[in-house]
């Protein structure tokens, strides 16, 4: 029974570890992966306005992380924009990645600094009204920045992390409350059996249950086998005088009762013949002894 309960704690145990692992790490890919995607999303969104320019030769310059949600896409060459192309285009990309679809887009002229288009999408594209959608800008240096406005709802903690996070909440509380039950209740069991029994060798003796337990098994006692067996394990290895067993178990009523504790002496005895290290010894003349002895 004991070992079970260490099995059953050590698995509890391994659960809130799993768990919490699982939490932080799920957690942690949330920070660490999201300005890859981003940067992912937009190279593509280049790559796609080059494509448009049929400039297949070109580069997408690296793209530059401005802030915790503001990007840059630049080109190495001059390129013309077409806005309802860059519209479609960032939706497009975006969704494939499953990024936030709210965003503002700024289209930069990199020679006066000045923004020549900008638009701002909050939610699905055709719920948005874009502005000059028919306006087409010439070949020029042009930088594109794009800044995320809600970083909680893309694909590495959409709904399904959240259901996880939530689900690995509740078994940490079902884990952690498990432990503290098992925890009272060997604890109780711990309590309850130290104040009822004695160990005798090999034997566990409960002496208000009148039995004896060895590997699982039973041995019932009568109640003055239990009596004078509960007074010989007090003092083990001590004799106990015939006198003091008359006097303690039949309550000195002045019955011959000599031959009586010879004969449960003798009923003892044979019961803890299955352990070794326990025997009582008659002490002529004087009493009985309960030996005890321990295994090297």
């Amino acid at each position: 029974m004991f070992m079970k309960k260490k099995v059953k704690v050590v698995a509890i145990l391994l659960i809130v570890l799993v768990g919490s692992i699982s939490v932080f790490s799920f957690s942690s890919k949330k920070i660490s992966f999201y300005p890859e995607k981003v940067k992912v999303a937009l190279r593509s969104v280049g790559n796609q306005l080059l494509l448009k320019n049929n400039d297949t030769t070109s580069l997408v310059l690296p793209i530059k992380r401005i802030s915790d949600k503001t990007y840059e896409i630049s080109f190495q060459k001059e390129i013309a924009i077409n806005p309802e192309e860059l519209v479609e285009i960032i939706d497009v990309e975006l969704k494939k990645t499953e990024l936030p679809q709210n965003y503002i887009t700024e289209l930069i002229d990199c020679t006066t600094k000045e923004v020549s288009y900008s638009y701002e999408v909050l939610g699905p594209i055709e719920e948005n009204s874009i502005s000059c959608i028919g306006r087409n800008f010439p070949e020029s240096c042009y930088t594109i920045k794009v800044m995320m406005l809600d970083d909680t709802d893309h694909s590495l903690y959409g709904s399904v992390g959240n259901v996880y996070t939530f689900s690995m909440f509740v078994l940490l509380l079902i884990a952690m409350s498990s432990l503290t039950f098992f925890k009272r209740k060997e604890q109780n069991n711990t309590t309850e059996v130290n104040s009822n029994h004695r160990i005798i060798g090999e034997f566990l003796f409960f002496p208000d249950q009148q039995k004896l337990v060895k590997d699982e098994t039973e041995i019932s006692l009568t109640t003055k086998e239990s009596e004078i067996l509960n007074l010989l394990a007090r003092q083990p290895n001590q004799i106990i005088k015939r006198e003091q067993l008359i006097k303690e178990v039949w309550e000195d009523n002045g019955v011959i009762v000599g031959r009586s504790l010879d004969m449960f002496i003798s009923k003892l005895r044979k019961k803890l013949t299955n352990n070794a290290e326990v025997k009582i010894v008659n002490i002529h003349g004087v009493g009985y002894k309960l030996e005890v002895t321990t295994k090297n």
